[in-house]
């Protein structure tokens, strides 16, 4: 599923929220710079805001965990959509080639997989202007693969140790996602 609409409004939003998020205490899992973790965190709020888009062009009703980072430094969904967790997890794409089903995704084990009910995994292509959501997954699921340190499929270290699948395992029919798993 591509999101192509509002590539650069998105964009822009993300980038106030994730420098808001830093500003106000979001946890630094990896003792980065403040702009280093503005980055990092633009990434997952451009996934967050292009799926936010999707449920709002399908009528799907939600909550999203608005945790003020200046008392708690990290939150606990997404999305809530009828008591479930929703986790929005991106990465940016930097092949040309489209994302594989033999690609390897690491889910950083700090965050309990576990305590989600559905993991969505994505893409932003900066040259293309999309963002992609290829599939879901439990995240019960996720936490029963095991834990690893390098990404078998890219070769890349992890910064923490991350249960790791392959993109061949999620779900791709989000219509049976909204419709059936969290209806």
């Amino acid at each position: 599923m591509l999101i192509t609409n509002n590539f650069e409004a998105i964009c822009t939003a993300a980038k106030i929220s994730a420098q808001n998020m830093v500003k106000n205490g979001l946890y630094s899992r990896f003792g980065l710079s403040d702009n280093a973790r503005i980055e990092k965190a633009y990434l997952g709020c451009i996934g967050e805001l292009a799926f936010e888009e999707f449920l709002k062009e399908q009528n799907i009703q939600y909550k999203t965990d608005n945790t003020d980072f200046t008392a708690r430094n990290s939150d606990d969904f997404d999305f809530l959509i009828n008591s479930k967790k929703i986790d929005i997890k991106v990465a940016k794409k930097s092949t040309k080639s489209n994302p594989s089903d033999g690609w390897t995704y690491g889910y950083p084990q700090e965050q309990k997989p576990e305590s989600k009910d559905y993991v969505i995994i994505g893409w932003v292509d900066f040259n293309q202007k999309q963002i992609g959501f290829y599939g879901w997954i439990a995240g019960k699921i996720i936490s029963e693969f095991p834990v690893v340190t390098q990404n078998t499929f890219a070769g890349y270290d992890y910064k923490t140790p991350n249960h790791e699948f392959k993109w061949g395992v999620l779900h791709k029919n989000f219509n049976h996602f909204l419709k059936e798993v969290i209806s």
